[in-house]
């Protein structure tokens, strides 16, 4: 493991299955996810292959495997996760659960508040991004998400009864309420990471060995990733109360073309977090 650097060492890794432009900034780290299976490894990056490691198993994990790397190989003092397109917004006064910007730049984030982001994270134990409000329960908007499957969840939630029947009720809150977090995007303390890893982990492991995905496409097969946003909200349900949280806005960068204008208009008619929106996406199934 790498020697530990004391209260500045705030690792915030990009995950990225494709090579992307991430700014040389200080708190940001870019690491390629999949990489055992990769024909190329991107230049500058950090590779999710190195060490203990599930990186082969990325199209199941998706970014998950990442944050396995991270748990097994780096010292740190917080830990922090985001994509190649969706980073944390320091903007504790937003409403809306994202926002949509540009391409990511060091003067675009320094101008999102990222030269002040250091300060900010310290003051915390878990920073995790704004709930979005979906207006159904949990457990339906996962089961008619696409490339979802209902009986997927229903194994895992057996498997945390099993293993931790303590949060049974912590559970049932979360999947019966209608606030997700999406994007297995946060920022944690070094205890609280690694106790949040062993319990995810241990988790999906049991899931692997139960679940029958045999007909999956590539797009159902990234199951442990879609089921590991929903037992985050879990977990987080379960600690409620005993860690100093913040919740700050996602930030979509998106590249400078019709799509972004496109995305821009229907965030004005339709805002992220609306009940609006939300009906119109169990309509038409996919909008975000």
């Amino acid at each position: 493991m790498a020697s530990v650097l004391g209260m500045d060492n705030i690792k915030l890794f990009v995950c990225c299955h494709k090579e992307s432009d991430v700014p040389k900034h200080p708190l940001l780290a870019p690491v390629q996810v999949g990489t055992a299976l990769a024909d190329t490894r991107f230049e500058g990056f950090l590779y999710d292959d190195a060490g203990e490691n599930i990186s082969a198993k990325n199209p199941y994990y998706c970014e998950l495997t990442a944050q396995y790397w991270a748990w097994k190989n780096i010292e740190a003092d917080y830990y922090g996760f985001f994509h190649y397109r969706r980073y944390l917004y320091p903007d504790i006064n937003a409403r809306r659960p994202y926002v949509i910007k540009r391409e990511p730049t060091l003067p675009l984030l320094d101008k999102m508040g990222y030269d002040g982001f250091t300060e900010l994270i310290r003051k915390y134990d878990l920073i995790i991004p704004k709930g979005e409000n979906m207006y159904v329960p949990v457990c339906e908007h996962y089961a008619d998400a696409p490339f979802h499957h209902e009986k997927d969840l229903k194994i895992a939630e057996r498997i945390v009864l099993e293993q931790h029947p303590e949060m049974a009720e912590a559970m049932e809150e979360y999947l019966s309420g209608t606030v997700c977090y999406f994007g297995n995007i946060y920022i944690m303390k070094r205890h609280i990471f690694h106790d949040y890893c062993r319990w995810l982990f241990n988790i999906l492991e049991a899931f692997d060995q139960r679940a029958d995905t045999v007909g999956y496409s590539v797009q159902e097969q990234r199951v442990d990733g879609y089921l590991a946003e929903r037992m985050l909200g879990v977990w987080l349900t379960s600690i409620r109360g005993t860690l100093k949280t913040l919740e700050l806005p996602r930030v979509h960068f998106v590249p400078e073309d019709a799509e972004r204008y496109r995305r821009i208009m229907l965030n004005c008619v339709l805002p992220p977090g609306s009940k609006m929106r939300a009906l119109l996406k169990q309509k038409t199934v996919r909008i975000r």
